[in-house]
């Protein structure tokens, strides 16, 4: 009997007849047949005879200490011993830290004696302190307790606190493990809330059993006080939304349960790259919400009510798109004083017309696959919107990014110029758009940086170099690169502002900062063959978000490490916002990505 035998390989759903005489009827093997072992199982393919991954070669890349990579052991030694210092951190057994310390432990204080107010309103204080090189150091175990004793002083006993601890470079020298590390504090205070963010080098030994720390030199240090006990922005999600059924049976549920629900057919994604959409959609005077849903799913309204809730009114909108959407964007297209809707779904740009009281109906569709984002502006002074459409590839589904760190694969952006009526034509190439075009693009923001008059365009790209198109009269050309804003790195986000105060546009970039990137991509045998170019390039996809300060004269200046705000963690669509009403610049970064259990991964 010949049985069809049904395997993945690779992601290629294979089905193969098992050949005649290859079992007996009882399914075993014939005698003295050697069975397959699953490293070296072989399957039929058009081809002939491929062999599928080892996988236990592919498993032994989860275990740091079966992967031929040695300083990626030592950092999960490494970080077993931070955990060990965050868990007495944060419950107060500060004298079981003795048993982290070399007995020639030697190190700075942790909270600097010498602090200054930088910064201060009527709740909030900044305070820094120089790298103390001349301090008096902390010696021996007792050393390392006493440190750890005045960097948890300014919080209650009885409050929690978390302290986060990473490492972002590791050294390995045999005996010897120099570390890098991250270290975030947040907890409760008698007068408010603290947050202190820390950058640490950790020595350790491993001369004896067990990783011992021999010292911690801190080399920035700042401490946020919140007065007052309650922080400026407090979750009202449920208050808002949860009088609709549409809260608890789609938005609650997470990912996991509609993965396990709805035919994978739907679209629906596993990724979270659905956006939302603010705007006056039924003319009241108050923002409403519009959010986009994964495959299968309808996209949601939410009107919002005098009294502070909002009610669905997705199904009466007629804008409860069911196919996977990715972006959106309520916005006046057709001048008459009411918001229409765009929304970016996984294969197609739909314009819908607000009709009245809330209700739209589909104008005009655009083919843009793999959209993701949508940004609106009038480019050539007709006095028509028009809209530009960032599309992605999925590196996974479709095809991967190449080369890694400068890839120029992906699907096309677009840009649809507005006729008037809610009619657009799609005039990318004509209009000089269809450079460097295919770079995996998450985000785009128009403004006019250069003061002449008219909209200038960046584009936010994953793996690889940004755009930024500088508008000569309805025509553009990619400057990014003589602009010094190219900015190789995953790009999220991006968000114009004037930080500095000085009249000039500057351009804060979401990318990725990635602890693992620049403990992995310093490493000397990393890339091997590799030009100092391409490195570089690694290297800084793993340094996280930028700054560029406009200079005023069509170039920038990269002030992202003197400003302190490239750690943004895993950066999304980061904003320029004055939160505390100073009249100054403030940055929201939203963060994050899918996650388990584990929330401290990111």
């Amino acid at each position: 009997m010949t049985l069809p035998v049904r395997m993945f390989v690779s992601g290629t759903f294979l089905l193969c007849a098992c050949a005649s005489g290859c079992t007996d009827q009882s399914g075993e093997l014939p005698t003295g047949a050697a069975g397959p072992s699953p490293a070296s199982l072989d399957v039929l393919s058009k081809d002939g005879l491929v062999a599928p991954p080892n996988l236990a070669d592919v498993y032994a890349k989860v275990d740091e200490s079966r992967d031929d990579w040695d300083t990626e052991a030592s950092n999960a030694a490494v970080g077993a011993r931070l955990k060990l210092l965050a868990s007495r951190f944060e419950t107060g057994a500060l004298t079981e830290l003795e048993a982290v310390a070399a007995a020639d432990y030697e190190g700075s204080a942790l909270r600097p004696s010498d602090l200054q107010e930088i910064y201060r309103d009527e709740s909030l204080v900044v305070l820094r302190a120089e790298p103390a090189a001349g301090s008096t150091p902390r010696r021996g175990s007792s050393g390392l307790v006493r440190s750890f004793e005045s960097l948890r002083a300014p919080f209650t006993d009885s409050g929690e606190v978390d302290l986060e601890l990473h490492v972002s470079h590791i050294e390995d020298e045999g005996d010897l493990i120099r570390t890098a590390v991250h270290a975030n504090t947040f907890g409760r205070t008698t007068d408010g809330l603290v947050q202190q963010n820390m950058e640490w080098l950790c020595e350790w030994s491993r001369a004896g059993v067990e990783l011992l720390l021999t010292g911690i030199t801190v080399t920035r240090y700042e401490e946020v006080a919140h007065l007052g006990g309650e922080t400026w922005f407090a979750d009202c999600t449920e208050a808002v939304l949860g009088g609709n059924a549409s809260f608890s049976e789609q938005i609650l549920p997470s990912i996991d349960h509609w993965r396990g629900n709805l035919d994978a057919g739907l679209g629906i994604s596993v990724a979270g790259h659905q956006g939302i959409a603010i705007g006056d959609a039924n003319g009241d005077g108050l923002d409403d919400l519009y959010a986009c849903q994964p495959g299968g799913l309808p996209n949601l309204l939410f009107l919002r009510q005098p009294d502070g809730t909002a009610v669905d009114a997705s199904r009466a909108s007629g804008a409860d798109v069911l196919e996977e959407s990715r972006g959106a964007l309520l916005v006046d297209l057709d001048d008459d004083a009411d918001q229409d809707l765009v929304v970016q779904t996984i294969s197609h740009t739909l314009v819908m017309a607000n009709v009245g009281n809330a209700e739209f109906a589909v104008r005009y569709v655009a083919r843009t696959p793999m959209a993701t984002t949508v940004a609106a502006a009038d480019y050539d002074d007709d006095g028509r919107l028009d809209l530009y459409v960032c599309c992605y590839s999925s590196p996974t589904m479709e095809k991967p990014p190449v080369p890694y760190h400068d890839a120029n694969n992906g699907h096309a952006n677009f840009l649809l110029r507005g006729k008037g009526d809610l009619q657009f034509e799609e005039v990318t190439g004509a209009v000089g758009l269809d450079r460097n075009n295919r770079r995996y693009s998450f985000a785009a923001a128009w403004e006019d940086y250069d003061d002449d008059g008219d909209q200038d365009l960046y584009v936010a790209n994953d793996f690889g170099r940004n755009n930024l198109y500088r508008n000569d009269g309805g025509r553009f050309t990619d400057v990014a690169a003589t602009a010094g804003v190219e900015d190789i790195s995953a790009g999220m986000g991006v968000s114009w502002g004037d930080w500095d105060a000085d009249g000039d546009m500057d351009l804060y970039v979401s990318n990725m900062h990635s602890n693992a990137g620049g403990r992995v991509a310093y490493q000397t045998r990393f890339h091997l063959g590799a030009d100092h170019e391409t490195l570089q390039a690694f290297r800084r996809h793993a340094r996280g978000n930028s700054l560029f300060s406009n200079n005023g004269d069509g170039t920038f200046t990269d002030v992202s490490e003197d400003a302190a705000v490239t750690m943004g963690r895993w950066a999304w669509g980061a904003i320029f916002v004055d939160l505390n009403n100073d009249g100054r610049e403030d940055i929201l970064v939203p963060n994050g990505f899918i996650t388990n259990e584990d929330t401290k991964d990111l």
